[in-house]
């Protein structure tokens, strides 16, 4: 959505920031190459039952989070090995988290221990431990991630008390029940809900977690767990730590192994992230803004890029899954998709993925990857940006207002980039090349405030207009496959009507608004300058704003593509 051209107010805004915000000299922030894996030292531990194992923690690169990993585990006696065992698991990386800024995260695996083996822990009984970190995303044996981990150790030590066992990731099919082995611990532990889950039904009995997800439920419940100690009381219990806590993340689904790809402009890319995670500054921006053409998708949550230029586009190796920030990667992840890439490129418009354009042999390669879903926002540039940064289409708002001749000039401007033409040749394209059912998300609202020349009324009806655009023409395609997806309302704290009723009120003088404001911090702060007797500030209940502050206010947040992601209907 930010393909803007750099005229007067978005140079002098963006330049006022940089002075404020960037210091002198400032580099932009290296790019840091994937995280390794990491085997721990292997420690006893006991199951809930009291019965030995050993604990084995490994930290795995974050982009193996929710993914399938193999662990090869052998018990050495000398030159002899006395069991040799592979274990195959699902890998958790505990509760969402949005952004996920971490770049590794820690499993403990297990190895329980009969009652042979079980005698010879202590009297120099070796674990050897082989871990890998094979991230192939479509399973064509071309991986995008691989490292490699092997240790020899002692299992002569007890585990920390409060080091317990991970839970695995699982994935169940709706109203089906799903069986899980308590946590092993270094210490015994009598287990208990942090909190009862919200959707369905979980009892502990003996050393199994059970859990039975509600029929209509489609998406992850994470359980909390906390141990309880149940060791012997005496002089010693101050070493040990009374309580242990362990994430249980089940993904409830009608099917597994999916293949979902995403495309489309900066709002599917995640612009304003990092692949890592973290916050394009607005010191940044500049450096960040792209390129007149060839996009590289510059600070963008699915690329390594971090310097906007004319180039190739380098995608991060999961398309930016782990880091959870766009609404494509939030919706796949909430529904257990790994095959997961997301292409979208910050700054491009329809043209460009349509035949003949310059990404088309990417939309061509998304078709032939068979995907069951195609995750898309396309079409707010290069208009939306430009007439909200551009001096040469200040007229609609100096020579006409919302109910005069507004609308008119809006639409005239929509026709001119040919908006309706190649939307609707990239749709009709994916339509004739693909079965996969295509979630064609709408544009929130968000108003910038560097905007100068509009009202947020004015920017309010350029986003419906845009919107109806999208659902027209999807209509006129006339396939079952193509799905509008509205995203929420993302209240301004204003009068923005007749766009948007006004129903809110936080003023004591009763004015009424649109809702709590999820705006960026900047755009807040200016709107309460201007509107100080009316405007409502929020968003409601705490939590961070829906639009992020680093591009003066345009983008949305991880918290905000969260609520998009949330208006996707679930995989059928």
């Amino acid at each position: 959505m930010i393909r803007a051209r750099c005229t007067l107010p978005a140079l002098l805004a963006a330049a006022f920031a940089l002075l404020l915000a960037a210091p002198a000299g400032a580099k932009p922030k290296p790019v840091k190459p994937p995280a390794e894996v990491e085997v721990g030292d292997a420690a006893l531990g006991a199951t809930a039952l009291g019965r030995p194992s050993i604990l084995i923690p490994v930290r795995y690169p974050i982009e193996m989070a929710g993914r399938r990993a193999k662990l090869r585990v052998q018990l050495l006696d000398g030159g002899m090995t006395l069991r040799r065992r592979t274990i195959r698991e699902r890998l958790s990386a505990g509760g969402i988290r949005r952004p996920d800024r971490r770049d590794r995260f820690t499993y403990v695996h297990r190895f329980d221990l009969g009652p042979k083996l079980a005698k010879r822990v202590g009297g120099g009984l070796r674990v050897r431990v082989d871990a890998r970190a094979f991230l192939d995303v479509e399973g064509d044996g071309r991986p995008e991630l691989r490292s490699r981990d092997r240790e020899i150790g002692l299992a002569t030590d007890p585990a920390g008390s409060g080091q317990c066992s991970s839970l695995p990731r699982r994935q169940v099919k709706p109203g089906r029940k799903v069986v899980v082995r308590l946590p092993a611990c270094g210490s015994e532990r009598n287990w208990d809900f942090v909190e009862i889950p919200r959707r369905g039904k979980a009892v502990t009995r003996d050393d199994r977690l059970v859990y039975h997800p509600p029929k209509r439920f489609r998406g992850t419940e994470t359980i909390e767990l906390v141990g309880l100690y149940a060791g012997p009381r005496g002089a010693s219990q101050s070493d040990f730590d009374p309580l242990a806590f362990v994430e249980f993340p089940v993904t409830v689904a009608a099917e597994s192994g999916l293949v979902v790809r995403a495309l489309g402009d900066s709002v599917t890319a995640g612009f304003g992230y990092y692949d890592d995670g973290s916050s394009m500054t607005i010191g940044r921006l500049l450096e960040c803004r792209p390129a007149a053409k060839e996009f590289n998708d510059a600070c963008s949550s699915n690329s390594l890029t971090r310097v906007s230029k004319e180039g190739k586009v380098e995608y991060a190796a999961d398309y930016g899954l782990a880091n959870n920030v766009s609404w494509a990667a939030q919706w796949a992840s909430s529904h257990g998709v790994t095959d997961f890439k997301n292409f979208a490129i910050s700054g491009s418009e329809p043209k460009n993925w349509a035949p003949g354009g310059e990404f088309h042999s990417t939309t061509e390669q998304i078709e032939s990857e068979d995907p069951d879903y195609i995750l898309m926002t396309m079409g707010a540039n290069p208009l939306l940006s430009e007439m909200l940064f551009g001096v040469d289409n200040m007229g609609c708002a100096v020579e006409a207002d919302i109910v005069g001749g507004y609308r008119e000039c809006v639409e005239a401007a929509f026709a001119e980039v040919h908006l309706q033409e190649n939307l609707r040749s990239l749709y009709t394209d994916l339509v004739k090349n693909t079965q996969a059912t295509i979630f064609l998300m709408q544009y929130h609202l968000s108003v910038p405030s560097t905007a100068l020349a509009y009202s947020a009324t004015q920017i309010a009806m350029m986003g419906k207009l845009l919107n109806r655009e999208i659902a027209s023409v999807a209509a006129e395609v006339g396939s079952k496959q193509l799905q509008v997806v509205a995203p929420p309302h993302f209240d301004v704290g204003i009068d923005i009507s007749p766009v948007f009723p006004s129903r809110y009120s936080c003023s004591r003088l009763g004015y009424k608004v649109d809702g709590p404001s999820v705006q960026s911090t900047p755009t807040q702060d200016e709107l309460e300058v201007l509107h100080p007797l009316s405007f409502c500030e929020g968003p409601a209940g705490g939590g961070p704003p829906w639009v992020i502050s680093g591009d003066t206010g345009i983008h949305p947040s991880a918290a905000g593509y969260a609520q998009m992601a949330s208006q996707v209907p679930p995989p059928e």
